[in-house]
């Protein structure tokens, strides 16, 4: 048996892009409203209408990620840019014109395309009238949806992702999943019927992808972030175990063993909240197989479970209050955002991710935000963000040569500067600085920071320069 010590020569390093956050133009060639563009935003935030105007400079940007020597670039199709309302039968040829040349741009250069299929970008006319993922007919429009891409590029496109962080559709349903859901007891049946219906449209996408291109890769895709118990104590173990599960598991579970996991039926039916599940559902489901997990990582977190009861019910009956109230973990620090800096957690979720489904493993989003400005030498001395990256890199490799995983690729987030999902400009993740604040567009001219010249270093190391 050889001795694991390097990434493999096929390894995909690269960068990723929501396209809703990067493309701008607005309502252009036929584009529709999605669930991104009326996104209130955060305070301080501004609007999708120009972003970093990718839409009309990405050969400029593609050429400055084939100098880094990316090997792939995940990017996503904006759902409402070929399908405007959502529910047409016919797509806006305009869009895919439009990705075609991406496509055919990046491919000149190299680089590997990997496609998600919706992030962000549903059509604002689907949530409107039929709220979303709560509903089958949206399940139903995001089936041809897929198949009409994929017909498109089929020759062209390895690697699909069928829909960006899915397990946060139960976590921010209105952006996630283009649905409303009500507060109170009603919330978990509102909620049991979105993870649903969200998780038969990546089986349908699976299935059609396969169908289509049967030479093809296709990935499910989570946000994991790793919940640690704030003690020893039996109760918080208990309820690290269980949001473990709701937030990171339940979603692969699923699609990985071809059925839902018994803790989650068990969980929905002593609640009453098992939504309509049909034996075509189950079977779709059983049957819509993915080649690889792709998931982010940014962070951890830590649960503090109740102390006062003997069970830890009122956890269970509101897992949404226990995730979102910030607790944090006193031995790592945080980024100005709030999120936890935890490389070490980034090799433990890689081994229980490969341990628990025994599958190839794409991290397709990792990297840090911080405000950002040029200094007098028009770039950006990102010290923070070499150190972060590297950090993390590190830990990945030793999950590949010391715990035996498999993992075929890393993705950082993001190449360039783009809006963060609150529609923040100043929250910047990218190697290349985009020339404009959330109020001002200045120029928007791209510049390369330290961290540009310091991932190609590790690009052409092929990870042994970190």
């Amino acid at each position: 048996m050889h001795t694991i010590k390097r990434f493999p020569d096929n390894f995909l390093w690269g960068a990723a892009t929501s396209n809703v956050q990067a493309e701008g133009a607005y309502l252009e060639d036929g584009k529709g409203l999605n669930v991104y563009d009326m996104l209130p935003g955060v305070p301080g935030s501004t609007d999708s209408y120009i972003a970093s105007d990718h839409y009309h400079r990405y050969k400029e940007d593609i050429a400055l990620f084939a100098e880094m020597g990316f090997k792939a670039y995940r990017f996503s199709i904006v759902w409402s840019r070929i399908h405007p309302n959502g529910d047409e039968s016919q797509p806006n040829e305009k869009g895919l014109g439009y990705y075609d040349d991406m496509i055919d741009e990046l491919l000149k250069h190299g680089i590997e395309p990997v496609i998600s299929l919706v992030h962000f970008d549903m059509p604002y006319n689907l949530a409107k009238k039929y709220n979303g993922f709560a509903s089958r007919k949206t399940v139903d429009c995001y089936e041809r949806h897929v198949e009409q891409v994929v017909e498109r590029y089929k020759s062209k496109v390895k690697y699909w992702i069928t829909y960006n962080e899915i397990n946060t559709a139960i976590l921010h349903p209105s952006l996630v999943a283009g649905a409303q859901v009500p507060n109170g007891k009603e919330q978990i049946k509102a909620l049991a019927k979105i993870n649903h219906y969200t998780q038969l449209a990546h089986s349908k996408a699976a299935l059609a992808i396969k169908r289509i291109a049967p030479n093809a890769k296709v990935g499910g895709m989570i946000a994991y972030t790793p919940f640690y118990p704030a003690t020893c104590h039996p109760n918080d173990i208990l309820g690290a175990q269980f949001i473990n599960n709701y937030v990171n598991f339940q979603k692969l579970d699923a699609s990985v063993n071809g059925k839902y996991p018994e803790y989650l039926n068990t969980y929905l039916i002593n609640r009453d909240a098992l939504p309509d599940i049909t034996e075509d559902d189950l079977n779709i489901i059983k049957n819509g197989k993915m080649d690889f997990i792709a998931f982010s990582y940014y962070q951890s977190g830590v649960i503090s479970a109740p102390k006062d009861e003997d069970d830890i019910k009122s956890l269970y009956d509101d897992p949404q209050k226990y995730i979102h109230y910030g607790l944090k973990n006193q031995f790592v620090k945080s980024t100005e955002w709030g999120w936890q800096i935890d490389p070490i957690g980034l090799r433990y979720a890689i081994n229980e991710l490969y341990q628990r489904y025994h599958m190839p493993l794409f991290l397709v989003e990792n990297g840090i935000g911080v405000s950002e400005e040029l200094n007098g030498n028009m770039t950006v001395e990102d010290d923070y963000r070499i150190k972060y990256l590297g950090d993390h890199i590190k830990q990945m490799k030793l999950a590949v040569t010391e715990d035996g995983a498999d993992v075929i690729g890393y993705l950082s987030w993001g190449p360039i500067d783009f809006l963060s999902s609150g529609k923040q400009m100043k929250k910047r993740y990218g190697y290349i600085f985009v020339n404009r604040t959330d109020d001002d567009l200045r120029d928007l001219n791209r510049y390369k920071k330290k961290s540009f010249y310091w991932y190609k270093k590790v690009i052409a190391s092929n990870g042994e320069r970190i």
